[in-house]
């Protein structure tokens, strides 16, 4: 009775061409299975995918034939498995994650939908559509790992500027303890060895201004011998004045930038 109901449309020849050439037409694979599983039809194109002949496919249990393992070749119950679920459950589905099995046991990746074949209110199997997605998944999987390369390598170059701010922080701070030392250095020769000269010129400086002071007092040879000793201390005083100079221009020449 359930076969009679199901094919009682298809007594109509012109009906018969009509599905012939939808199921043809398409470049999906698309099979029916009645409530236990078994091909009720299937067209070239799925046919095809699965690695045989339409003929062959007529009859057999589609899960055991196509889909009984799982991609890692683990077992998969029937009791698991969507597309029966369509007609036991009621329950359309639309998978992307799965595979199908070919004629030599080899599997390919897989997109199919599987939907109850309704009679009224009754259910009399499921129809299912199915398309190989390996070109697809292997584009994705191309795509993720030029992601996951692409995402190392900004997360190097992260790292490698991080570093290079760390070094250049680090120079930074270098650069100001040289430029805080230099300044030390500078300081320390300005107070020593100018400050020095300086204080002993003007040590003579005093000492020439009393004795000049005292001259009018002395008698003609102690104000001859006072002039021969003001006189020597001039010239050590020249000698000061000339240290002080080299310093100054050393100095000068310390505090300007090198020219690279």
């Amino acid at each position: 009775m359930e076969t009679a109901a199901l094919t009682s449309p298809a007594s109509h020849p012109l009906w018969q061409h009509q599905l012939g050439l939808l199921l043809e037409s398409t470049g999906e694979g698309i099979f029916g299975i009645d409530l236990d599983g078994h091909c009720m039809f299937i067209n070239r194109a799925g046919a095809e995918m699965l690695g045989y002949e339409p003929a062959a496919v007529l009859g057999c249990n589609m899960h055991e034939l196509t889909h009984h393992s799982h991609p890692d070749g683990s077992h998969y119950a029937d009791t698991d498995c969507p597309i029966f679920n369509a007609f036991r459950r009621g329950l359309p589905c639309r998978i992307d994650t799965e595979v199908f099995w070919r004629r030599d046991r080899t599997p390919f990746a897989v997109e199919y939908s599987s939907h109850p074949i309704m009679d009224g209110a009754q259910v009399r199997g499921a129809v299912i559509t199915f398309v190989d997605i390996t070109e697809r998944r292997r584009a994705a999987e191309a795509l993720q790992q030029a992601k996951d390369e692409l995402g190392e390598r900004v997360e190097e170059r992260t790292r490698e500027l991080s570093d290079a701010l760390a070094q250049l922080r680090e120079l930074s701070a270098w650069l100001d303890k040289v430029r805080e030392d230099e300044r030390t250095r500078i300081a320390r020769e300005v107070h020593d060895e100018l400050g020095s000269l300086l204080v002993a010129l003007k040590m003579d400086v005093n000492w020439i201004g009393r004795r000049l002071g005292e001259q009018q007092e002395r008698a003609p040879d102690a104000a001859q011998a006072m002039r021969d000793q003001m006189r020597d201390k001039c010239h050590n005083m020249s000698g000061l004045i000339e240290r002080a100079v080299d310093n100054v221009g050393r100095i000068i020449t310390d505090l300007r930038p090198s020219i690279l």
